[in-house]
């Protein structure tokens, strides 16, 4: 199994719909296999995009118990709770396989407190490892979403992850934030995370009619050439989906440009990890 963390100190670079669309197109993998094991998506951003995306997006009323729960994740997070089943609810997505992405109660409010709470912990930086232990054997891959910061949650969830990704929207600025991002993940593994690897870089909302996109990813490719991962275009399929609370391989046909860019990433991603 792989745990594998979306990070960016940058928001708006595209984590949440990478998150969602990795989740599904992992989960439809694993239901081609006998005997296959679930996927969990992790939502650590108190904004709980991710978390409202796969349960029908904002205009369904279907995620509102599901960030609103009394017995919730964060709650159990901070007080030293070890993760279980009755935390653990069935998305909506894929929308078009039987087999969902799984995912945890949570509660807005709670969130929102949530990284105070874990710094007056002791061993602050490891209470998302020890919560994830009794479970995440139960799953073949755990996907973690991640807030725009380089905060305790974050630092969680890089001490508790075996593998990193890191999307970036190729601008003039992403390249100084992309060198911070690796700085942070190398000290991470110096101090609490040896095992921990960098996955890939995926370039996201890319327009390739940009004369910035285009020249950063040329240095992309010099600099990081063998991190860098197929991109994610700035499709309009692509924010109509997360808009209306589906995976893009359940809104777009298979020949769109679409599907293939998530298509293309997924298939990246399992090459990466052994496993296509």
């Amino acid at each position: 199994m792989a745990i594998i963390s979306l990070v960016n100190r940058k928001g708006g670079v595209g984590k949440s719909t990478i998150s969602i669309n990795l989740a599904a197109g992992l989960a439809i993998h694993e239901s081609r296999k006998n005997n296959s094991k679930p996927v969990l998506l992790i939502d650590m951003d108190d904004q709980l995009s991710a978390t409202i995306t796969a349960m029908g997006g904002g205009f369904s009323e279907e995620f509102v118990p599901v960030i609103t729960a009394d017995n919730n994740y964060p709650q159990a997070l901070e007080n030293g709770y070890g993760a279980s089943e009755s935390l653990i609810v069935d998305s909506l997505i894929p929308r078009k396989r039987d087999q969902k992405v799984k995912l945890f109660r949570t509660n807005k409010a709670r969130m929102e407190n949530l990284e105070a709470s874990l710094k007056s912990r002791e061993e602050a930086d490891f209470q998302l490892t020890y919560f994830l232990e009794p479970i995440k054997q139960d799953y073949s891959y755990i996907i973690i979403d991640n807030p725009p910061s380089a905060g305790m949650l974050p630092m969680n969830s890089l001490v508790a992850s075996s593998h990193v990704l890191i999307p970036i929207e190729p601008d003039g600025l992403s390249l100084i934030g992309l060198a911070d991002i690796l700085r942070m993940i190398e000290s991470v593994k110096k101090t609490t995370n040896p095992d921990l690897e960098v996955l890939g870089i995926v370039p996201s909302r890319f327009r390739m009619v940009r004369r910035q996109s285009q020249d950063v990813i040329g240095e992309l490719e010099r600099i990081y050439g063998n991190l860098l991962l197929p991109y994610i275009k700035d499709l309009a399929d692509i924010s109509a989906a997360t808009t209306a609370g589906y995976d893009v391989y359940s809104y777009s046909p298979e020949k769109s440009q679409a599907y293939r860019c998530v298509s293309n990433l997924v298939d990246a991603v399992l090459g990466k990890l052994g496993a296509a």
